[in-house]
């Protein structure tokens, strides 16, 4: 009353009451009540207690939610201009909030500013009901402009953004209400009141400077050559991911997709590897996009592809190239096919047609033995393959089936109707069916003379095939059969045959009968023709073979058998089967592979005999057929342990002279510089993997990714290696979260990799392979898992699941690592409740705590928490940001799981270390909103934010500086 009366200004009055406030120890919460009750005495209100209100809220002397609370609860709209006055008070408050860091209170304000808005909305509807009834329609409409004008200041406010889309998941009931209110009077304001947070995504990768985009023409290229049998879903996935992260058109992405056929095609033209480029473009390209039609029914995919391929066209000399090499019209056949898949319509197939033969330079000189036409041939064909193999009874007219798999396997029959079988599907049907044969062939039921010999030359054609598809397919084509898994072929195949160079344990060869063993010994050392034998059971003699050649190998080492006798076995052994070469050729190389070289001159000249043809080999079994089928296994069998001179079809990937790493370094940086993978390097990069492993492969890529500092360098090299990690995306994802990343952070020496422009390209290739994995690993969930060629459980998963089983056992690390001691899952204290707080009554976040990729992702969260306490700003706590800002770009949903194991308190972290380094919808997108802790973490982001932006944040409001 006292400051009423002397006419106070807001200095004085905050002067003085801040002294009687401190000499009566009184409780300040008290004050906007009381000023309240004064300053809303008459009719309107006093405009000098108001002020001395707004200045001790301002000023920080009492909280600005007392005040709001209070005003909330006035609900009189028959004063109007006590009503306005309070209208008026909320702008100034609520748009000049000082905010604290404390979790609580940041999270109360939220809740208050949603309640502010909903009683200025509230203000707006009594005041439109109050005009029909009342005289005083100019002071409601005052009334409406007011709180209209209030409402869309404290909106504009990015504080009050954010903190309102934090209050709409803390209380949705109470925000259901107030978005009612917001409906309800929608037509007087000039826009929504709460505005959209989510923040647009960003593509990762920036190639549009290239002339062709490398990602999407390397994963086609993997598919197409190391994956030729796998399900086109996966395939599909890799290029939807893809073409989100990179923001790719549509049309953009077919017409890469289509240019990466016609590359693999000029570049394969004459190898055994055109047939599986063939086979993709015209087979398996077709059904991917019919998948992805049904997948999208709402997009129109005729138009896009045909823009797609009206774009391709503009690639003429690409064009004639391939068709001069393929001696075929190969872009009017695939426009068949698309076609004939119900893609385009008869009008666009034509107009395509019609443009291609105006722009085709060079007259084609076209063969009827050119690979696509023998594909698309092969694929009407196959279908009645199977049938004729599947309805014969192999029983009653073991003559016609041999026919007809002697058929099959002459020329390059077998060859195209197996790459016809894999890339639609039916290979492991067909397989199926030829492990049927080979089980009814393998044992004899009483029959004599030619009969019997049918059934063991059927047996041993079978045999043929199946390791032929073995090899080139991969076992998992063979072994899986749940049907045929208990088969002879598949239990040899298993155990014995050799994967990518890898020989099996010795062991694994076990006699079924020691007693035929030394029996087939003694017909071997006589001279008896073993093929004039009464062979029963086919698969015996396969198994008891490898041991009495053994014996004799031995005997003849140690000179109880001369070399002649030896030929002259060698010679009975070859003489009618093929398939006992084989068996014994595997044999033969697990022995070698764990001798010294001094004792392999013996066994190699054995596997020299068993190459070459027969001598008398008799005309009427189909000898001929047979041993061209086995010579290309065998080749591929032995190669690896044959010393390189003798080595056939054989390309040495890594000489003797270099180091893999050497190769390597000159294999990726040959890529970065084309812009593209050629077959070469296609196989280069697959046999290095194998050979060195995921960490290593992992590291390589990387250090060569990052040798550039030229922003348009680093986004090719970024754009291929997102796509070569493909090559195993799962076992590499591990290795670069779970060694790579921890390495490069850890230690000193790699900093500068860390630098930008440097480690914004390591943390979009982070961000982007996480994505990956993650759609990977949830489209299995939903299928069939399908298991890609020689892919084993990986080093790293093993160490992840020993580190969850053992108290505290570190990984080993090189005596001769700088690195600094790593933080792993097993580390002191490690779990997941860092990551579960949660208040009462609500329900912890769950984790898939078995996950490998969890774990990883996991421990790396936890070591750029630790590192994101540093107070010095360097290069590594540049990436942490940069990896945070990389996830965001990626969308919202993508973000959620990449930063799903993020610590409470990193973000504080950050945002003290780097002041303003995010934004408030970054925050909201950083933390999960749908959690008690993550929103109060998210209110104390923001409010940190809104007092480094000051008053500049809400400049247009007309604000006074309250510090």
């Amino acid at each position: 009353m006292r400051a009423w009366r002397e006419r106070w200004s807001d200095h004085q009055w905050g002067v003085h009451l801040k002294s009687v406030v401190n000499s009566c120890n009184g409780d300040s919460k008290e004050l906007p009540e009381i000023l309240l009750q004064q300053a809303l005495v008459g009719p309107n209100p006093n405009a000098l207690i108001i002020g001395y209100l707004q200045h001790i809220v301002l000023s920080q002397m009492i909280p600005p939610c007392s005040a709001l609370n209070l005003i909330q609860k006035y609900d009189d709209i028959s004063k109007p201009y006590c009503t306005i006055g309070l209208i008026e008070l909320t702008d100034a408050i609520a748009c000049n909030i000082s905010v604290t860091s404390g979790m609580e209170s940041s999270v109360v304000l939220c809740k208050c500013l949603q309640k502010t808005l909903h009683w200025l909305m509230m203000c707006i509807l009594q005041s439109m009901k109050a005009m029909k009834d009342s005289q005083q329609q100019q002071e409601y409409i005052s009334i409406i402009d007011a709180a209209s004008v209030a409402a869309l200041h404290i909106a504009d406010n990015t504080t009050v953004q954010a903190l309102l889309y934090v209050a709409m998941s803390e209380d949705q009931d109470n925000f259901r209400d107030y978005e009612q209110a917001v409906i309800n009077v929608r037509g007087t304001l000039s826009q929504p009141v709460v505005q959209d947070m989510a923040l647009p995504s960003q593509p990762l990768c920036e190639v549009s400077h290239l002339g062709i985009c490398p990602t999407i023409n390397t994963l086609v290229t993997l598919e197409a050559v190391l994956n030729p049998s796998s399900d086109v879903q996966p395939f599909i996935d890799q290029l939807c991911v893809s073409e989100r992260l990179l923001h790719l058109p549509r049309p953009s992405l077919y017409c890469e997709i289509l240019r990466a056929c016609f590359m693999g095609l000029n570049n394969c033209a004459d190898t055994p590897e055109e047939l599986k480029w063939a086979a993709f473009t015209y087979l398996k390209l077709p059904q991917a996009l019919r998948y992805m039609k049904q997948q999208s029914p709402n997009q129109d995919i005729g138009e896009d592809l045909y823009q797609g391929l009206s774009e391709l066209m503009n690639s003429v000399p690409l064009l004639d190239l391939v068709e001069i090499k393929l001696k075929c019209e190969c872009l009017k056949f695939l426009i068949g096919e698309f076609s004939k898949n119900d893609l385009l319509d008869k009008a666009q197939t034509q107009q395509l047609m019609n443009r291609r033969s105006a722009d085709c330079g060079t007259k084609i000189e076209t063969s009827n033995h050119a690979s696509p036409i023998q594909i698309i041939r092969n694929e009407q064909q196959l279908p009645k393959i199977i049938k004729t193999l599947d309805n014969a009874d192999a029983s009653k007219t073991p003559s016609d089936m041999m026919s007809l798999l002697c058929l099959l396997t002459s020329g390059r029959n077998l060859d195209f109707i197996l790459a016809v079988a894999s890339s639609t599907g039916k290979l492991l049907g067909l397989a199926s069916k030829l492990v049927k044969i080979n089980e009814f062939a393998k044992q004899t039921q009483g029959e004599m003379g030619k009969m019997a010999q049918t059934r063991i030359m059927l047996f041993d054609i079978s045999f043929l095939m199946l390791c032929h598809i073995s090899q080139v397919y991969g076992l998992e084509i063979i072994a899986p059969s749940p049907e045929y898994s208990d088969s002879f072929f598949a239990h040899w195949a298993t155990r014995c045959l050799p994967e990518d160079g890898k020989y099996k344990c010795i062991d694994n060869f076990t006699p079924t009968d020691q007693g035929k063993v030394d029996l087939l010994i003694q017909h071997l050392i006589s001279g008896v023709d073993v093929n004039k034998l009464n062979i029963t059971r086919m698969n015996e003699y396969c198994l008891n073979f490898p041991l009495a050649l053994q014996e004799i190998l031995i005997a003849w080492e140690h000179g109880a058998v001369s070399a002649d006798s030896i030929k002259m076995i060698m010679e009975h052994i070859k003489n009618k089967m093929c398939c006992i070469p084989i068996v014994l050729c595997a044999w033969l190389c697990s022995y070698i592979s764990m001798i010294p070289d001094k004792a392999r001159e013996k066994p190699l000249q054995m596997i020299q005999m068993l190459q070459t043809p027969a001598m008398n080999p008799d005309p009427d079994l189909n000898y001929n057929e047979r041993y061209a089928l086995m010579t290309p296994i065998l080749h591929k069998l032995i190669n690896d342990i044959l010393p390189v001179s003798k080595r056939v079809n054989y390309i040495n990937y890594v000489p003797s002279d270099k180091l893999p790493s050497e190769v390597m370094d000159e294999c990726i940086k040959g890529v970065f510089r084309r812009g593209w993978l050629d077959m070469k390097s296609v196989q280069t990069l697959e046999y290095l993997l194998n050979l060195c492993g995921s960490d290593w492969f992992c590291d390589r890529c990387i250090e060569a990714m990052l040798e550039s500092s030229r922003l348009e360098d680093l986004m090719k090299a970024l754009s291929l290696v997102f796509a070569i990690f493909h090559m195993d995306l799962e076992h590499i994802t591990l290795s670069l979260l779970f060694h790579t990343l921890p390495r490069l952070l850890q230690t000193t020496g790699y900093h500068n990799l860390l630098s930008d422009p440097r480690g914004n390209t390591l943390a979009k290739l982070s961000v982007m392979i996480l994505v990956s994995a993650q759609n990977s690993k949830n489209a299995e969930k939903d299928t069939i898992p399908h298991l890609r060629r020689g892919r084993k459980r990986s080093r790293k998963e093993v160490e992840l699941e020993d580190m969850e089983e053992t108290e505290c056992r570190p990984v080993k690390r090189s005596k001769s690592s700088s690195l600094e001691p790593q933080l792993t899952l097993d580390s002191e204290g490690f779990n997941f409740d860092f990551l579960t707080a949660k208040e009462d009554g609500e329900t912890s976040p769950t984790f898939d705590t078995k996950d490998p990729l969890n774990k990883s992702l996991a421990n790396l969260m936890r070591l750029m928490n630790a590192l994101s306490q540093d107070s010095q700003v360097s290069p590594r706590m540049s990436f942490i940001i940069n990896f945070v800002r990389e996830a965001i770009n990626c969308g919202s949903q993508n973000a959620k799981f990449t930063l799903q194991f993020m610590p409470p308190q990193m973000v504080s972290n950050l945002l003290k270390s780097v002041q303003g380094v995010f934004n408030n919808r970054h925050i909201l997108q950083i933390c999960d909103l749908s959690t008690s802790i993550g929103r109060k973490v998210a209110t104390q982001a923001i409010c940190q934010n809104s007092r480094l932006q000051g008053p500049a944040n809400s400049a247009k409001t007309g604000t006074v500086n309250s510090t």
